[in-house]
């Protein structure tokens, strides 16, 4: 993978959420439940997040939102005048702590032109208003060749439990 795509690629891992060890020494609170249509209690990560994503070229800061729908979104860092990237994605509760998320994150250029895509998947656990993520990421190129996966993980924690999205 070029030095490019891999600065790139570093950006992108923001929007993994994807985590670190931190959360181990959390409070082993409840989560705010959400209760589904078969009546069992699930986690529910709404609000916005921040933190730090971790993969194995180094680490960084990431802000994301989760609503009440199950969507997500990415809210730094904010594009500039250059471009920036954008991503989105979804996220379902999975056990009474765990959820588990997608997200999209497209890069692109000052003309606003999709110069690569990042596509990522975590395992969330939730413990009161920190949570940790292990995933794995795959980065393309702005024509869909897919350029390399990696692992990564995040360590999350929650500013706000209003969505920003």
């Amino acid at each position: 993978m070029s030095r490019r795509l891999r600065v790139l690629a570093a950006v992108g891992a923001l929007a993994l959420v994807p985590l670190v060890p931190a959360a181990a020494q959390a409070a082993e609170a409840p989560a705010a439940p959400l209760e589904t249509a078969a009546g069992h209690f699930r986690v529910a990560p709404v609000g916005v997040w921040n933190g730090t994503v971790t993969f194995p070229d180094g680490q960084i800061e990431a802000r994301m939102s989760f609503r009440a729908s199950g969507k997500l979104c990415l809210i730094a860092p904010p594009p500039g005048p250059d471009g920036g990237v954008e991503g989105k994605g979804t996220w379902r509760g999975t056990g009474r702590n765990t959820f588990t998320f997608t997200v999209t994150e497209r890069f692109f250029d000052g003309s606003g032109a999709t110069t690569a895509v990042l596509r990522a998947t975590h395992r969330a656990t939730l413990r009161g208003d920190r949570f940790t993520t292990e995933g794995e990421g795959a980065f393309y190129d702005a024509s869909g060749q897919q350029q390399g996966s990696f692992p990564v993980t995040s360590q999350m924690q929650r500013e706000s439990r209003a969505d920003a999205c």
